[in-house]
């Protein structure tokens, strides 16, 4: 967004970046594999010796991270992850911006998605009901839904949606047996965000249960695993923090289809 890919030179695991002009400079060799995000592979980051490494660290604590400042290589925490707000989180270009000198730039290009955030926000506002909303799936022998304080709840808000869980205190994921959320949400009318799957026969196929729900008999059941990029990169984990305007049009356009005729799903798809 800021036009400065060409400065990026290592990053973990290329396979889920899907953006055409730093996959060509993957592809080229200009840009490096350097291990996992918890287990930076300290050796080649201290050959290559960046200007910056721009990470973070889950509970305070990345201990590659500590290794290579240690070896005098500077390293920056970025905190986009930690935001709730859906703009909180886009606000972050500014962090780039201040980065590469380029304030104004990032400043404009936030102003641009915020006004498209509220624009969009006030036209959700028009919506005449609030349809039910279950979100989630099971993994192991849990069923993990977004806490009503969350980034994903926040979004069904905003779409004028009634989400099931959006009176439960948390911003991260709370896991309940699948009895709790089939008496809950057997009658939810959409389902959106079943985890990874990308149709309805792979979800049957995992847990024969999914078909006790209403959405899935009903076939109102929206994944983000669908869009992916070219080496199975899902595009929502790359774009949605910085676009918050195009998951919002996406839920109004699934909830509320009248009110953004021309939109065109972009993140979410209707599973078939």
């Amino acid at each position: 967004m800021l036009g400065v890919e060409n400065t990026l030179v290592g990053f973990p695991n290329t396979d889920y970046i899907s953006s055409e002009k730093t996959r060509k400079r993957i592809d080229a060799g200009k840009v490096r594999e350097v291990g996992k995000n918890e287990n930076l592979n300290t050796e080649v980051l201290i050959d290559m010796q960046p200007n910056l490494i721009v990470g973070f660290g889950l509970n305070n604590s990345n201990p590659s991270l500590d290794i290579l400042q240690k070896s005098g290589l500077k390293v920056m925490f970025n905190g986009d992850w930690t935001e709730q707000s859906p703009l909180g989180k886009a606000e972050w270009i500014k962090f780039f911006g201040a980065l590469y000198g380029l304030d104004s730039k990032a400043n404009s290009v936030f102003i641009e998605i915020e006004k498209e955030y509220n624009a969009t926000l006030a036209l959700a506002k028009k919506a005449t009901r609030k349809p039910t909303v279950l979100s989630g799936a099971m993994f192991q022998d849990q069923w993990y839904v977004p806490q009503g304080e969350s980034w994903a709840a926040l979004f069904l808000k905003d779409a004028q949606a009634d989400y099931l869980w959006k009176d439960s205190k948390g911003t991260g994921s709370a896991s309940l047996p699948f009895e709790v959320i089939l008496e809950k949400a057997q009658q939810a009318e959409f389902w959106i965000a079943p985890g990874d799957f990308s149709s309805l026969k792979q979800m049957s196929d995992s847990n024969p249960h999914y078909q006790e729900f209403e959405s899935f008999k009903n076939k109102k059941v929206y994944s983000y695993a669908v869009n992916k990029g070219a080496k199975g990169g899902i595009l929502y984990f790359e774009w949605s923090p910085t676009r918050p305007d195009w998951v919002l049009k996406d839920f109004i356009k699934i909830f509320h289809p009248e009110l953004v005729p021309n939109h065109t799903l972009f993140f979410f798809q209707k599973l078939e």
